[in-house]
């Protein structure tokens, strides 16, 4: 019975040991531990940055001065116009520039110049642990997904979803998103919708949770490494372009086995811009349909997010909230603010 007794000990001093430990690890994947940049002011610098395919000589003045129309200054980093092979110099040079922005006080949010294909490359050089110390806005979206995608999972950065420097200013409902993304300081509420176009609802239910997603393919890519997304909680966003109907088949089968699909609380689908099909083969519609019903997750169509010309700024990492209504209607709201104001006395 003593020894009982001393090992009851024992174990209860183990746990007091522990406890604390166990404690701080649950606190550090709390909501509590996402970090989010400041709002941008009239006067503020943009950093320009290209983590993927170069600019393939692209006139970048007139994006340039749409930035500079809005009150904001910019800063093209270093390797921003280089070219190497694809992309906009190597991954060392790439890297350096979103590693320096972030580091650089100066800088107050980050633009990436372009898409295409390389950010994924860059993931493993970066610094984590720095970027969440200096949180800021990174815009941009296709290829960037990689970029967002990592910084949510190991920084718990919120990113904005949205344009990138080509695509601005773009359309007056594209333009206006990314002017309200950048400035609000509050929670963006219900996404709006150009005219013309509704959300609709592939699976009726309600959902909430933090908003994690973009670009399939690169989505896809990911799956299987450091950087996969983890969907418990939360509400995934997908989109993509020039992809036949049998390919976004296959990446929505490997969200599946991977278990994303199941993971998450609800899909909201955007754009899927020239997504085509063979006569006969299933449209791409039908394919995201059936994923939805397979995972049996509350689903919606018909955001205006992606490759179209109108493109919503959403926030990677806030909490938000869909409706998809039973009557087919559906609304989907982002109930966070993704910014944090900035301390007056720093």
């Amino acid at each position: 019975m003593r020894r009982l007794r001393i090992y009851a000990g024992m174990l209860a001093l183990l746990l007091l040991c522990l406890l604390p430990g166990m404690a701080m690890a649950e606190e550090a994947m709390s909501p509590l531990s996402i970090v989010k940049g400041h709002p941008l002011r009239p006067g503020d610098t943009i950093g320009i940055v290209a983590p993927a395919t170069h600019s393939e000589d692209i006139a970048l003045a007139p994006h340039l001065e749409a930035l500079h129309a809005m009150g904001y200054k910019t800063c093209l980093a270093p390797s921003a116009l280089h070219r190497y092979g694809y992309f906009a110099g190597t991954d060392s040079e790439r890297a350096d520039d979103i590693n320096a922005c972030f580091r650089d006080n100066r800088i107050d949010a980050i633009l990436c110049l372009n898409g295409g294909y390389g950010s994924a490359r860059i993931l493993d050089r970066l610094d984590y642990a720095m970027i969440a110390a200096h949180p800021k806005l990174l815009i941009g979206f296709s290829d960037i997904t990689a970029l967002e995608a990592a910084l949510y999972e190991k920084s718990h950065l919120v990113t904005l979803s949205g344009s990138l420097l080509i695509t601005i200013p773009g359309s007056p409902y594209s333009s206006q998103q990314f002017r309200q993304a950048v400035t609000a300081s509050a929670p963006l509420g219900a996404v709006t919708m150009p005219a013309g176009r509704s959300l609709q609802t592939v699976l009726p239910g309600k959902a909430s949770g933090r908003l994690i997603g973009g670009n399939l393919s690169v989505i896809a890519s990911l799956a299987g490494t450091p950087y996969e997304l983890k969907g418990k909680g939360c509400i995934l966003v997908l989109e993509d372009v020039g992809e036949e109907s049998y390919r976004i088949d296959r990446m929505m089968n490997q969200l599946w086995q991977n278990g994303l699909l199941q993971q998450v609380e609800g899909i909201v689908y955007g754009d899927f811009t020239d997504c085509g099909h063979d006569p006969g083969d299933f449209t791409t519609d039908e394919v995201l349909t059936y994923y939805a019903k397979k995972a049996g997750k509350p689903a919606v169509r018909g955001l205006p997010f992606g490759h179209g010309t109108d493109k919503a700024c959403l926030p990677i990492g806030a909490y938000s909230e869909l409706d998809a209504r039973p009557d087919g209607t559906a609304q989907f709201a982002i109930k966070e603010a993704h910014t944090i104001q900035k301390d007056a006395s720093k």
